[in-house]
């Protein structure tokens, strides 16, 4: 039996649809113009928190994630469907991090609360058909966009379990008896070390009031640094507001477990030592645990452990459990509630996204590989969003294209380092160009139907044959 409480995922916003090239033609309305319609917007990627889930388990046997992309756009000023959105459910408590963010930067997301939901990926912006190109010096535009790429990125899903009080302790202490008995969860329950693997979540109704307890694993010392379980599920203590640490009457040493629990919960994070505690010294009712009860309560004292927080229980027998329950719900009142909310920080988006971005043409970098085949990369958002958009099926996006090069100053950045007739071009990771010193229309052109004739079409749309031929 194991708890997947991490896993790694690849998501896909959807792309968006094609722009559309039409012209209206109805046999009695002359000049009809242009009536390509724009293509439907990608599909959005979500994360939201499903209360019916309680672990990762499912993305075992699923590990990527695609969002619907748009439609393209048709004739008659035709917008193509969006894309659907896809709401990946993970259970409550869940944090997702970028797979190569550092360990300082913070999440992605993080839903706490059921319902809570977070954007991941945006979609891909519809292309826009030449209708949208129609102006009063351009009255038949002969283009139209590709569809923007959706956002994709692997993320790392982490669940930290969200209860009210996290029971801690050493392995056979009896923190698992303990759950059994104030709530109505039924976890294993054997006198052997380890017999707990996973975490587990209980609901305690008394007093007309419900209080969610998380039984976590025994831990061991150096469980901070990966010894025994501690490692794996100390992290779902630090969603729990309050703590119960339970004590082994019959152990050698209650003293120094105590001392070797509260030792690694400091060096696996600090803020888990400050954390609300009541000690429950357990199994006095086994003969001679007893004995040891007056000095650990001195200890407990002498270390800064209010009197009210420290008692003597048999989770087998129910002794003085009902009393702990209680002080463990005086605990969480006297909490504040700013305390109470700063414990999730849950990132809560139910606006749609927002598509254009404040990227600007003219923020890009040029990068030069001379070592073998001359090779230059221009990288900046906008400039290579806008290459990935342009559809180099028509000349009038070419030439778009070439304009744009020239104002936002890439083409004058290129030729001051140096760059020669015939050198590669790349615009981000997808587009390869080759340079020509000579950038009139005409060259432009003769190079562009060049392209085409070799990929077997002229322009979009035009047959194969016998067009292409002299």
């Amino acid at each position: 039996m194991r708890c997947f409480d991490t896993s790694r995922i690849y998501i896909k916003a959807g792309d968006g649809g094609k722009g559309c090239v039409a012209f209206r033609r109805e046999k009695f309305v002359p000049k009809g113009g242009p009536s390509g319609g724009n293509g439907g917007d990608g599909g959005n990627v979500w994360v939201v928190a499903d209360p019916n889930l309680n672990s990762l388990s499912a993305f075992r046997r699923q590990v990527h994630y695609r969002a619907i992309p748009g439609q393209p756009g048709g004739g008659s000023n035709r917008t193509g469907a969006e894309g659907t959105d896809l709401f990946i459910a993970v259970p409550p408590g869940t944090i997702v991090r970028d797979r190569d963010a550092g360990p300082d930067e913070p999440p992605l997301a993080e839903v706490v609360k059921a319902g809570d939901k977070a954007l991941l990926a945006v979609g891909g912006r519809g292309g826009r058909g030449n209708a949208s190109f129609k102006s009063s010096r351009t009255k038949a535009p002969q283009l139209a966009e590709n569809g923007g790429p959706g956002q994709e990125r692997w993320v790392d899903l982490e669940l930290r379990l969200v209860a009210d009080v996290g029971i801690i302790g050493v392995p056979n202490a009896g923190k698992s008896t303990l759950l059994s008995v104030v709530s109505a969860a039924k976890p294993k329950v054997a006198d052997y070390p380890f017999t707990t693997l996973v975490p587990n979540l209980g609901v305690c109704e008394m007093d007309f009031r419900t209080t969610v307890f998380a039984d976590i694993p025994g831990l061991l010392e150096g469980a901070h640094a990966g010894v025994g379980l501690g490692h794996e599920f100390l992290r779902h203590c630090q969603r729990c507001r309050a703590l119960v640490h339970v004590l082994d009457g019959t152990s050698p040493d209650p003293i120094g477990d105590y001392t070797a629990i509260q030792t690694e919960l400091e060096l696996f994070n600090p803020d888990l030592v400050n954390k609300p505690q009541v000690v429950a010294y357990n199994k006095v009712d086994v003969p001679d645990s007893s004995d040891y009860w007056e000095e650990v309560r001195e200890y407990l004292l002498a270390n800064g452990v209010p009197a009210d927080c420290i008692y003597a229980v048999s989770a087998a027998t129910g002794r003085n459990v009902i009393d702990l329950v209680r002080q463990v719900r005086k605990v969480l009142d006297a909490m504040p509630e700013d305390e109470a909310a700063a414990t999730s920080g849950a990132l809560n988006i139910t606006e749609p996204p927002r598509r254009r971005s404040d990227a600007r043409m003219d923020q890009f970098a040029i990068e030069a590989d001379l070592s073998g085949p001359r090779v230059w990369t221009v990288r900046g958002e906008a400039i290579e969003r806008f290459a990935q958009m342009t559809n180099w099926d028509y000349y009038e996006a070419a030439l778009r294209f070439q304009k744009v090069m020239d104002v936002a100053g890439i083409n004058k950045a290129l030729r001051a380092k140096g760059i020669l007739e015939g050198d590669t071009v790349l615009v981000g990771e997808d587009i390869e160009l080759e340079w020509a010193d000579d950038q009139s229309e005409g060259a432009l052109f003769e190079a562009w139907m060049t392209e085409r004739k070799a990929k077997g079409r002229v322009a979009q749309g035009s047959a194969r044959w016998p067009h292409i031929g002299g």
